[in-house]
């Protein structure tokens, strides 16, 4: 199977299509899963500082991304960490930068980052397994979508033997967050409140169709509408408030003055609106950017939705629960959180990672955890 077997995947369009088998591929035994979260990530989102959290979680896709020189992997970003997988001739290097990426959390925001590493074949020895699909949020975007099991067991493995797998420090290497910010306020609901839901099948994959199905009814036929990112919602930080956050994001003066420059830039495009270019294409362009709705062998979704819509949706999903259907994660905020990662304004060259304010995904992984443990 060639190196770059997951650029050549045939992409989908259609979210349904994430049960269809004729998009996935097994992937190559001799690639790696890279796996990273926060630890005590509990204790920093209830002292407040979930944006912090989610912006260390996405920066371990930014800094592959871009010692990768933009050769596209797959991955899927989980709020409070991120999963990826690389080609073994990529080791080495992702190795190297995301250990200046664990110094960096440490030193710039307090939070200490755990990275480890599974070799797929070691993974299927274990009985573990994972297919890839590609699904294209927008011409030219895609994001990975798994399923097969395989990423639930490493992270069982890992959180069972964390030495056994974990990245150790290897040489003094920084971390480029080159493209990634956080530079666009909580984005408040649209129509009252912003749910991060995960949902996990305890039998086929096929219940996954039909809670689309009823989405997609309670939404009276256009899902996208529950969308998070809302185009009257986007209210960009000050400079200010931009150099204080993304003076952590590097070492060096150099390094930094740049990005000062960028920021300045950014703010009169974006807040004070300097006619440089089409801004609205592009704000337009991240509601189809962005990753509110994705699958790694549960469905992961951060909807916008009414108080009846909400109790519509949970009755719906208590029931599932109940006829052991599925296991499932809700948590409820007024706002959603939007972190960027930007090559460039062109589509294709920008994602959007979407989360629940005040604890978003790692608060409905709570809920769901102990439905698991329970059951």
């Amino acid at each position: 199977m060639p190196k770059n077997f997951y650029q050549q995947l045939n992409s989908f369009e259609d979210f349904l299509d994430i049960t269809n088998d004729s998009y996935f591929a097994q992937v190559p035994k001799d690639w790696y899963i890279i796996i990273t979260d926060i630890m005590s990530s509990t204790v920093a989102i209830e002292s407040g500082r979930y944006k912090e959290v989610n912006t260390v979680g996405a920066a371990a896709i930014a800094s592959i991304q871009n010692c990768l020189n933009g050769e596209e992997v797959p991955y899927v970003f989980g709020g409070d960490g991120a999963t990826i997988l690389i080609p073994p001739e990529k080791l080495e290097p992702v190795s190297k930068n995301l250990s200046g990426l664990k110094q960096l959390s440490k030193d710039r925001f307090g939070l200490e980052l755990r990275i480890c590493k599974v070799k797929m074949s070691e993974l299927e020895k274990m009985g573990g397994k994972v297919e890839i699909a590609r699904y294209e949020l927008s011409h030219g975007k895609c994001i990975a979508v798994f399923r097969g099991g395989g990423l639930a067991l490493a992270e069982k493995r890992i959180k069972e033997q964390p030495k056994k797998y974990s990245i150790e420090n290897s040489g003094t290497q920084t971390a480029s967050l080159k493209g990634l910010s956080c530079r666009w306020k909580p984005i408040p609901s649209k129509n009252g409140k912003v749910l991060s839901l995960l949902i996990q099948s305890r039998k086929k994959d096929e219940v996954y169709i039909n809670i689309l199905n009823e989405l997609n009814r309670i939404y009276n036929g256009d899902l996208s509408s529950a969308n998070p990112i809302n185009m009257d919602g986007l209210n960009y930080y000050s400079v200010n408030e931009c150099r204080r956050d993304e003076r952590r994001y590097q070492y060096g003066f150099a390094t930094f003055f740049n990005r000062f420059m960028e920021i300045i830039l950014a703010v009169l495009i974006f807040k004070y609106k300097l006619p440089v270019f089409n801004r609205a294409y592009y704000t337009a362009a991240m509601r189809s950017h962005s990753d509110y709705r994705k699958f790694d062998d549960m469905l992961r979704m951060v909807i916008d939705c009414s108080s009846e819509q909400k109790n519509e949706l949970q009755e719906y999903l208590e029931k599932l629960y109940k006829d052991d259907e599925i296991f499932y994660g809700i948590f409820e905020s007024d706002s959603a959180l939007m972190t960027c990662y930007v090559n460039s304004t062109k589509d294709g060259e920008h994602v959007h990672f979407v989360d629940g304010s005040n604890g978003g995904y790692a608060k409905a992984a709570i809920q769901l955890k102990e439905q698991i443990r329970s059951s």
